[in-house]
């Protein structure tokens, strides 16, 4: 889900006397007071917020730690769309900085009494003080007041923002490409979400890892569109589709791209990689096409190229390759042990991880990543059992090693790893 995120240190003033040198962070006490923590590597997530107490004794330590939001916080409901009792009751709500998100199972702690809803959870959402932010924020808290009989105070719609800057994007999908983080990419699969149960004790990692998302893009949206920060890698949809125009029948239509402007944009696309270190060149070779060479011998052939320069054209035929070592090489070294290791990886991760590695260089579906282990022909570490390899990639996921692509429920190795991977395995080899 993301590339790099850096985490902020929040601390906490000793309650008895002055402050003092002495200070203990947020995450230590969130973790002292075993609030679930399900996400090991920034940004932290903490879930099964679903009783009452637990949910108290979290905005406690919140509370105690003043500094561990900036005035706002990204927001975001999610509602079990199958439930057969009070079906239309909020069943989660997702509040997060830029580093920690908190998922309230409010329905669990309620089941749909408002008086047993969390005092203090309650106080912090009728705050106006501190801002939610949020794609259609104002229609989470209708649900809200719907189900809870929650005044929610300092709501913000970040569609209302955009709209007021000019920029055309309404969906959450489209503004987090615009003006997200690099390496966190919101793709909604309806099918998916009608069937997951927001209610149940034990949530499925991939429905833990998209409802913190949102929150999470609610927040670093709102941060870079008030600053104009917009995504350099950013393409909008023409810029994806281009659109030729020609002046045909005194009127404008709209044509394909013709075959010629398609090539030259393939080359400036390859030259730009070339530039950039993305590819490498290993060889080029020189060819002059233009002469009629069928009724000549080699040599006359030859002579006659040298000398009819002004009627032949110069190609260059460059042969390119992706930069860095084989994969294989990555993985027989031992540096890649000793690496998958000391980022907290034990045996059988290690194992099922390089045996894997060659197929999540770039985003794969997690389907087919379980269909290529299964049929790949070759010794594996795993059972050969269809829901085995894919508790196997969750918990891959959730420490970190694993990050979605941009497609929908798809999976890559985390590129920071890669990077690492690469440079050790070439010193070694030094």
């Amino acid at each position: 889900m993301y590339n790099k995120v850096q985490t902020r240190t929040y601390s906490v003033a000793s309650k008895q006397g002055p402050p003092t040198s002495t200070s203990v962070s947020l995450v230590d006490l969130l973790d002292r007071s075993e609030i679930s923590k399900v996400r090991l590597n920034p940004p932290l997530i903490y879930a099964y917020l679903h009783t009452f107490h637990i949910a108290s004794r979290c905005f406690d330590i919140l509370k105690q730690c003043t500094s561990w939001h900036s005035g706002y916080v990204g927001f975001d409901t999610e509602t079990t769309v199958r439930r057969q009792r009070n079906h239309r009751l909020v069943s989660m709500i997702q509040i997060a900085t830029r580093d920690l998100c908190f998922l309230f199972q409010v329905y669990r702690i309620t089941q749909g009494n408002c008086k047993e809803f969390p005092p203090i959870l309650r106080q912090f959402l009728s705050n106006p003080n501190i801002l939610k932010v949020g794609v259609n924020a104002s229609h989470d808290a209708e649900w809200l007041k719907k189900s809870y009989d929650i005044q929610c105070q300092g709501i913000v719609n970040l569609e209302d923002i955009a709209k007021e800057k000019g920029y055309s994007a309404g969906s959450l999908s489209e503004l987090t490409l615009m003006f997200g983080d690099p390496g966190l990419v919101l793709e909604k699969n309806k099918r998916k979400i009608l069937k997951w149960n927001f209610d149940a004790a034990t949530l499925d990692p991939e429905l833990i890892l998209y409802a913190s998302a949102d929150a999470f893009a609610g927040i670093q949206v709102y941060e870079n569109i008030l600053e104009d920060r917009m995504n350099p890698d950013y393409l909008n949809y023409e810029s994806m589709n281009p659109i030729l125009l020609e002046n045909k029948y005194y009127r404008w239509i709209k044509t394909k791209p013709k075959k010629l402007d398609r090539h030259n944009e393939v080359n400036k696309t390859i030259e730009k990689f070339i530039e950039d270190g993305r590819l490498i060149v290993v060889e080029e070779e020189k060819q002059i096409d233009g002469v009629d060479e069928q009724n000549q011998d080699a040599e006359s052939s030859k002579i006659q190229r040298l000398e009819s320069t002004s009627a032949t054209v110069d190609k260059i035929d460059m042969l390119v390759k992706l930069p860095g070592i084989s994969i294989e090489t990555i993985v027989s070294s031992s540096f890649a042990d000793q690496f998958f290791i000391s980022k907290g990886l034990d045996l059988d991760d290690c194992i099922f991880l390089k045996e894997i590695l060659p197929y999540i260089l770039k985003a794969a579906k997690k389907e087919s990543l379980v269909h290529i282990y299964i049929n790949n022909g070759k010794k594996q570490s795993l059972a050969k059992d269809d829901q085995i390899i894919k508790e196997k990639l969750d918990v891959l996921s959730l420490k970190g090693v694993l990050i979605p692509g941009k497609k929908w429920n798809t999976l890559m190795l985390h590129p920071d790893w890669l990077t690492e991977l690469e440079k050790g395995s070439i010193l070694e080899k030094l």
